[in-house]
């Protein structure tokens, strides 16, 4: 039995505990030995039934009213002792068989820094989603004809393409698991700052000097359901900022085309948020003195940015619903109530 657990969980749980027992289950039917991991629960309320729960498995309950996802995940990874972190978003679960595959690539691969695995999808009640109904990023289909992808520290030179072309590799904090170190250093503040995890995650592994593993299986299941916060406006603005933010920290790593690709990411979702947050307002019906200012921003953002003038409803809509309501007050503002709901479901 080592003396150490080979391997920590990181459970975040920020203010919605309907899923936690689902996820803790997935835990308990790990193939991989109790022994072997460990497991950090970080969350920012006190349930003393859920408390009992997670101390009767063993784990390390901390209580985070950080409101900075990466700070706070940082938290719990300095609580930790084990030398590969990986994380498990309190509403998706583990494939019985993930934490045991996940050291078999590390024990493999030497140099390995960065792990990540494919997902499937779970609705809200946990049951599987046909495959018909998953979005692209969670088919991520590039790996049916790529297969696992293994690049070490010296050949990571296409990992702009295969992440942002030909694979979804950025996407989902469950499938992700690293080196503790890489998150020791200066990418590990800069992993503080940010609100968007996964894509600081990945990008730390691909700046760190270590190698990087893109799995093909399916070991994580992915919960899409009303409540994901990706499915937020507000969500669109911590967007932005996360891209911008790792702009720098790429282009001082060495990586100026990852840099470029960020600083066009955060104008898109600039792009986005501005436009949402406009229909939103609408809706919501605003005062009409500040849909005409939101409008007037909206598209002065549009003057700024060509590649963002795009001629399809998506960049358009917002300024038509903006000008309209100006006009036309109430009947605007249930069409744009609709396109709200129907984004959000999407």
């Amino acid at each position: 039995m080592p003396d150490l657990p080979e391997i920590v969980v990181i459970v975040g749980d920020y203010g919605r505990r309907r899923f936690l027992a689902a996820a803790l289950r997935s835990l308990d039917a790990q193939t991989l030995p109790r022994a072997r991991f460990e497991v950090v629960v970080t969350k920012n309320y006190r349930d003393p039934e859920i408390d009992r729960s997670l101390a009767e498995r063993g784990a390390t309950v901390l209580f985070d009213e950080e409101p900075q996802i990466g700070r706070w995940l940082r938290h719990a990874v300095t609580a930790s002792r084990a030398p590969i972190v990986t994380f498990l978003d309190d509403d998706d679960e583990f494939e019985p068989n993930r934490l045991a595959e996940v050291l078999a690539v590390f024990g493999r691969y030497p140099d390995l820094g960065y792990y990540r695995n494919r997902v499937t999808v779970i609705d809200g009640e946990g049951r599987p989603v046909p495959p018909s109904r998953w979005r692209p990023h969670e088919a991520d289909p590039g790996f049916d004809e790529l297969g696992p992808v293994y690049r070490s520290r010296t050949a990571k030179g296409d990992l702009l393409e295969i992440a942002t072309r030909r694979t979804s590799a950025t996407f989902n904090t469950s499938s992700m698991a690293l080196r503790r170190e890489l998150l020791a250093g200066d990418l590990g503040d800069e992993f503080e700052r940010t609100q968007l995890e996964d894509l600081y995650l990945f990008l730390t592994g691909v700046l760190a000097p270590y190698g990087v593993y893109l799995d093909d299986r399916r070991l994580t299941r992915f919960r899409f359901y009303p409540g994901n916060v990706s499915r937020k406006v507000r969500w669109l603005g911590h967007a932005e900022q996360s891209y911008r933010d790792m702009v720098p920290v790429a282009a001082s790593h060495g990586r100026p085309d990852f840099a470029e690709w960020l600083r066009r990411e955060s104008v898109h979702f600039g792009r986005m948020y501005r436009g949402s947050s406009l229909v939103e307002r609408v809706g919501e019906g605003a005062a009409r003195r500040e849909v005409a200012q939101r409008t007037r921003e909206y598209l002065r953002y549009l003057g700024r940015h060509p590649a963002e003038r795009r001629w399809n409803l998506d960049t358009w809509a917002a300024g038509a619903y903006g000008v309209g309501y100006v006009g036309l007050g109430s009947v605007v503002a249930r069409f744009a109530r609709g396109r709200t709901a129907a984004r959000s479901a999407a």
